[in-house]
């Protein structure tokens, strides 16, 4: 569904500084607060019954855009401590954005904290490319599942909503990263790498005299596509002889080995089948390799990184 499908509605500041705004088909809510804790309470009521699981955007726009960039499972306890005794990161904030799905504990996706922390990951990412002076840090990436990924991207979007019509943001972290190479260039890029390119097919490469499985991939829900099958991949990659090259992004060098020993972690049985099928999804600053519901950083291999090991 793209954004336009989703919607905004915002409604005018009420009586103690708030500001409501949704998406209209979407389940994502964001209040903009005063620096109140009248405000607050607010909008704990509204939301129903408290613990309330949230993230949170502490903004000072007196000081050069400044922001604090949060996730509770109890909104309330959080933010009421940073109205008591803020964080000397931003102690003078005046405004705070409260990003919840309009549901309590009990029942909202928010309740998953592998969901916060990949979405408070995601917004000090996209404020950090909007110019802002975010004094937090990006925190542990936790590995999601199929189900939580898919929420997780969901979230992204309607996020990329809601700030930018609020005027928060005004660039997207969602842009063309998994851009496809021509083959052509990519073996221009290895040459000039310095690589030996001995052999270059469609499917197929010998690149410093070892060999090089090809496959750009297709796109699914859990990322870009790759199968291995038969005599040729599939046996390449249990042996783990040679490299994934995908074109895409900044080119992605993956080992087989490495692969391989990943899906074994996952299913020790899982080279007794013919077929085999793995995904790579390109995130803004971290690239993942999903096999069934596990996954793995492989930022690394994003190329040159080949270029420090014997391939």
């Amino acid at each position: 569904m793209s954004r336009d499908e989703l919607g905004f509605l915002d409604s005018p500041i009420n009586g103690l500084g708030i500001i409501r705004a949704r998406t209209l088909l979407g389940n994502l809510r964001l209040w903009d607060i005063p620096r109140s804790e009248q405000a607050l309470q607010m909008v704990i009521q509204e939301i129903g019954v408290s613990p309330i699981p949230a993230l949170y955007i502490l903004i000072d726009d007196r000081s050069e855009k400044k922001v604090y960039i949060g996730q509770s499972e109890d909104i309330s306890a959080r933010l009421t401590s940073h109205l008591k005794s803020a964080d000397p990161k931003i102690k003078n904030w005046q405004r705070a954005l409260i990003l919840n799905d309009g549901r309590n504990a009990s029942q909202s996706d928010l309740n998953d904290e592998n969901i916060r922390l990949t979405l408070e990951n995601y917004l000090v990412s996209l404020f950090k490319l909007n110019r802002y002076q975010v004094v937090t840090a990006v925190t542990r990436q936790p590995s999601l599942s199929s189900l939580e990924a898919i929420i997780v991207a969901a979230f992204r979007q309607e996020i990329n909503i809601l700030l930018s019509n609020k005027g928060r943001i005004s660039r997207f972290l969602s842009g063309k990263r998994d851009d496809e190479f021509y083959l052509d260039k990519v073996r221009k890029i290895l040459s000039r790498k310095g690589y030996q390119v001995d052999q270059w097919g469609e499917k197929y490469a010998m690149v410093n005299g070892k060999p090089v499985i090809i496959r750009p991939g297709s796109l699914k829900q859990k990322g870009w596509q790759v199968t291995f099958r038969g005599s040729k991949s599939l046996a390449q990659l249990k042996k783990g002889e040679g490299t994934l090259l995908m074109p895409r992004g900044q080119i992605v060098y993956l080992p087989l080995q490495e692969i391989a020993d990943f899906i074994r972690d996952i299913d020790p049985q899982a080279f007794e089948r013919d077929t085999l099928d793995i995904f790579i999804r390109f995130e803004e600053e971290q690239l993942w390799l999903v096999y069934k519901n596990g996954q793995k950083d492989i930022t690394p291999t994003i190329f040159p990184y080949s270029e420090k090991k014997e391939i």
